[in-house]
């Protein structure tokens, strides 16, 4: 398989996300731009083993149990669940609100882990969702820490979207210094509407930032001189966090 088949390949897969979980072959192959042959060898090829799985019924394509189990390889090479999870829970306990951890994966955040609040109304979000960096608290605060050449890459990418209404690109500039500063952000209604964040940096040893640590809750309840007191909560385990974090291999594409 030449590289430029194995890149068509990967962008098939890549199609598939929380938002779009199905796709019908000429619908994928115009949202790609390949042309309908190629798409469907590499359809039936994932299906036959086992990465998709064909809908007779809608006649659509979605992933397979293949990936269930990959996901389980990585869950315990990662062993984020059994070393974070008593951290996240004893945060989650202090501040009353769910607590998130966002792993830095290329010009994205992906929620990696996630332990809800005991709250009736609460912050409530799927592992593995995949959000650019300039939405929300727990993805702003990983941009701010990153080299100027990639911020400027996603700003381009910021400026193309409905996000950059009001000037908010030029606001996020000019407070990153601010940011940096506090080492923390606080953020209202942005992934989420009535959903307010509060989020610290995570770091590996060599200081290159890796994800971020995020407290989450009803904008009502999380308001932002509440935040101003919770975060001390989280900031307390930053360092234990990063500890671990750097110990354990994170098979993500790190914007070093």
């Amino acid at each position: 398989m030449t590289s430029k088949t194995l890149n068509k390949a990967l962008s098939v897969l890549n199609a598939f996300t929380i938002e779009k979980p199905t796709w019908g072959l000429r619908e994928l192959a115009r949202h790609l731009g390949i042309s309908h042959t190629i798409i469907y060898r590499l359809l039936v090829t994932f299906e036959q083993n086992g990465y998709l799985i064909y809908d007779e019924e809608t006649k659509k394509y979605q992933l397979g149990i293949k990936f269930i189990e990959l996901s389980q390889v990585v869950e315990e090479n990662l062993n984020i669940s059994n070393v974070l999870e008593p951290i996240m829970k004893k945060i989650s306990e202090e501040t009353g609100e769910s607590v998130v951890l966002t792993i830095l994966d290329n010009e994205e955040g992906v929620y990696t882990k996630i332990i809800e609040s005991n709250q009736n109304v609460r912050f409530s979000e799927t592992v593995g969702r995949r959000s650019p960096l300039y939405i929300g608290a727990s993805h702003k605060i990983i941009l701010a820490y990153l080299p100027v050449s990639v911020q400027k890459k996603i700003f381009n990418q910021w400026k193309t979207t409905k996000k950059k209404q009001n000037g908010a690109i030029e606001k996020f500039i000019n407070n990153i210094d601010k940011i940096k500063l506090q080492g923390w952000l606080f953020t209202a209604n942005e992934t989420f509407d009535e959903v307010s964040a509060v989020a610290i940096p995570l770091f590996d040893m060599k200081k290159n930032v890796i994800g971020s640590l995020s407290v989450a809750g009803p904008s009502y309840r999380l308001t932002k001189i509440k935040s101003e007191e919770i975060v001390e909560i989280p900031k307390k385990y930053q360092q234990e966090i990063n500890l671990i974090l750097d110990k354990i291999y994170l098979p993500s594409k790190r914007n070093e």
